[in-house]
């Protein structure tokens, strides 16, 4: 049966209808086609251009520089290279590549092409320096003192990540005799680009500003009040439904022997660690903030224990426990070894998660953003 179908025609449609713009000719430059595009850029018609040669529509300014292009043309792609071609009515520039195939020399560019590197450098630079901001917004170091120790470990899967953490002792002013407490927040927003990033750095400002604008020296402070004060800042910025930001925050207060938390949307659980027999999940998470859910159910509780020596709390984003390697979690593993090296330091319980963590990876791409904080109460802290 003969077949329907005219693949040159459907080949020439689909050609016609790309911006590149495309010159065939036969080995003694001989315009044999030209697509929709180009012909538009020049200004001729498609018999108007099947009647002259590539060195026609060539600038006489750079009528030597495209004979030496014709010349060494090879069946390589060439890199990109700039001429100006005489249109029908006026000279025009044009960015294109070479490469020869089947005693044919194709020619295709696009006048748009400067334009497109000037908004990827202009893009490259904002790409730098949004990575050098959120790595200013993350802590250079964490607390760590007799009584309490921090560490963290932090591996974003592209450049820009999304995740964001902090440790620190609460200021109370000419009250820092009377109290001792230290928070502890660990943010993850959805995706991991230049938006994400930038929103993470409004999470940890706002925090901050929470302190700022909120708190009185010497009054208890109460993760979900902080949760909720973030919540309404979030909406009143109008930011996009499809955004969703989880948000752990604890409170470990040395005074009154107690460690409260709040949670926005972390299923993967914190962990507590008393002893290899005694390991709780701080669950009790509520829903992630995002402006496309209904303010009313954007409803966060404080929970409280009582602190121990010597415990280890382990607070991480998702993408730790949620990492897969030849199809399986990471989940199980991490558990199996945090309770094997939970009284360690936490300086030396990030190395040897980190370490058994790579192990893990075996080469497999990283797929969310990596943070894990680790706090740890001395054996005689009260």
């Amino acid at each position: 049966m003969e077949n329907p179908f005219d693949i040159a025609k459907i080949n020439e449609t689909i050609v016609d209808m790309i911006d590149d713009h495309i010159l065939v000719c036969n080995l003694e430059g001989q315009i044999v086609y030209s697509n929709r595009a180009m012909r538009a850029y020049l200004g001729y018609s498609d018999i108007e251009l099947k009647q002259k040669s590539f060195l026609d529509v060539v600038a006489d300014i750079h009528t030597n520089k495209a004979k030496s292009i014709i010349n060494s043309v090879s069946e390589e792609t060439s890199k990109w290279e700039e001429l100006l071609l005489s249109g029908k009515h006026q000279v025009l520039k044009i960015h294109f590549k070479t490469f020869i195939k089947d005693n044919f020399i194709y020619i295709y560019g696009n006048e748009k092409y400067l334009e497109y590197k000037r908004i990827r450098r202009k893009l490259d630079v904002e790409i730098a320096n949004a990575i050098k901001i959120h790595k200013r917004s993350l802590p250079e170091s964490l607390p760590d003192t007799g009584r309490i120790s921090f560490d963290h470990l932090y591996i974003p899967a592209d450049e820009l990540g999304g995740d964001l953490f902090d440790a620190f002792k609460i200021d109370n002013g000419l009250l820092n005799d009377y109290f001792e407490q230290y928070i502890s927040f660990i943010a993850d927003v959805s995706g991991h680009g230049l938006d994400s990033a930038m929103l993470a750095i409004f999470v940890k400002d706002t925090i901050r500003s929470f302190f700022n604008l909120k708190h009185i020296p010497g009054q208890l402070v109460s993760p979900k009040e902080i949760i909720n004060f973030f919540t309404e800042q979030y909406i009143k910025e109008g930011y996009p439904d499809e955004y969703l930001v989880c948000l752990f925050i604890v409170v470990l207060d040395l005074k009154t022997n107690e460690l409260t938390y709040s949670n926005a949307g972390f299923h993967m659980c914190p962990l507590l660690v008393r002893d290899r027999e005694n390991i709780i999940e701080l669950k009790n998470a509520g829903l992630p903030i995002s402006a496309a859910i209904d303010a009313d159910l954007l409803i966060y509780q404080d929970y409280s224990l009582k602190l121990s020596p010597s415990m280890t709390l382990f607070i991480m984003s998702d993408g730790l426990p949620e990492q897969r390697s030849n199809n399986e979690y990471y989940e199980p593993r991490l558990k199996e070894l945090i309770s094997k090296i939970y009284h360690l330091r936490p300086v030396q319980i990030i190395g040897k998660i980190h370490e058994d963590f790579v192990d893990f990876l075996s080469h497999e791409k990283i797929y969310d953003d990596i943070t894990l904080v680790v706090a740890k109460l001395s054996e005689t802290w009260n």
